[in-house]
C-alpha cells in the first residue's frame, strides 16, 4: 500500500509538471505569435534610448574586451557597475547630458509613430488580440483537464438516434429530420432525456467545482469563474 501511494503521488506530480510545462510552451508561442502579428498591423515603434549607465557600459566595453577577450557580458555589466559608482559627478553627468539628447529624439519620434497609427489598425489588433487570448484560454483549458460540458436533452435524443441513421441520406438533412421529431415528442417522451442531461448537468456541476478549487490551489486563477473565486474567498475569510 505505502509503495502504491508513492507511485500515485509520484504520477500526480509527474503529470502536473508535464502540464505546466506544456502549458509554459503552448503560452510562449502564443505570445511570440502575438508579436509576430503585432509587427504586422503596426509600423516599428521607436526604441527606447540606452540609460546613461548602459551608455557608459557601452563606452567601455571595447577596452574591458581587449583587456580580457573571453569576458562574458555579465561580468563586463558587474565591472562596469563597480567602476560607474566610483565616477564622479562630472564623468557621469556626460553620459547624463547624451540620454537627455537621445530621450528627445525618442519622444519625437514616439509622437510621430503615435500620430501614423489609424483607428483602423488599433482596432484591427484589438480583434486579433482578442481571438489570440480567447484561444489562448480555451488551449488552457484542454491542458489542465477542464470538465466538459453535457450534452443537453435534444443531443441526448440525437445521439440515441444515430443507428437509425440511413447512410444514404446527407447529415445535415438527417439532423433536420431529427430536429422535427424531437419537437414533435409530447413533455412525456422527452422526459428520459430531460432527466439524462439533469444527471449528467449534476454531475458536471460537482466534477467543475472540484476542478476549480484544484486550479485556485495552483494558482491558475484566470480560467476560475468569479463566483468560484468569491465563495472560496469568503470560505477562507470565515475559517
Amino acid at each position: 500500500n505505502f509503495f502504491l501511494n508513492d507511485v500515485m503521488i509520484f504520477l500526480f506530480f509527474a503529470i502536473q509538471c508535464f502540464r505546466n510545462h506544456l502549458l509554459s510552451f503552448h503560452q510562449n508561442i502564443t505570445k511570440h505569435a502575438l508579436k509576430r502579428l503585432k509587427a504586422t498591423i503596426f509600423p516599428p515603434k521607436p526604441k527606447k534610448p540606452e540609460s546613461p549607465f548602459l551608455l557608459y557600459v557601452r563606452h567601455v566595453k571595447p577596452q574591458f574586451i581587449k583587456e580580457e577577450p573571453d569576458m562574458k557580458y555579465s561580468e563586463i555589466l558587474q565591472r562596469a557597475s563597480n567602476e560607474w559608482a566610483k565616477l564622479d559627478f562630472v564623468e557621469k553627468q556626460n553620459f547624463r547630458v547624451e540620454f537627455d539628447k537621445n530621450y528627445k529624439i525618442y519622444t519625437e519620434k514616439l509622437r510621430e509613430y503615435d500620430d501614423s497609427v489609424t483607428e483602423e489598425q488599433k482596432q484591427l489588433w484589438k480583434q486579433k488580440k482578442k481571438e489570440y487570448e480567447k484561444a489562448d484560454i480555451k488551449k488552457k483549458y484542454e491542458v489542465l483537464g477542464k470538465p466538459k460540458k453535457p450534452l443537453n436533452a435534444y443531443l441526448f435524443y440525437l445521439w440515441s438516434k444515430r443507428k437509425d441513421k440511413d447512410p444514404d441520406i446527407p447529415t445535415q438533412d438527417w439532423i433536420k429530420s431529427v430536429s422535427v421529431s424531437w419537437k414533435a415528442l409530447s413533455d412525456e417522451e422527452k422526459e428520459p432525456y430531460i432527466t439524462e442531461a439533469m444527471q449528467h448537468n449534476a454531475q458536471y456541476s460537482k466534477d467543475l467545482k472540484k476542478w476549480e478549487m484544484e486550479m485556485i490551489r495552483s494558482g491558475n486563477f484566470d480560467i476560475v469563474r468569479n463566483k468560484t473565486l468569491l465563495e472560496y474567498k469568503n470560505a477562507n475569510f470565515e475559517e
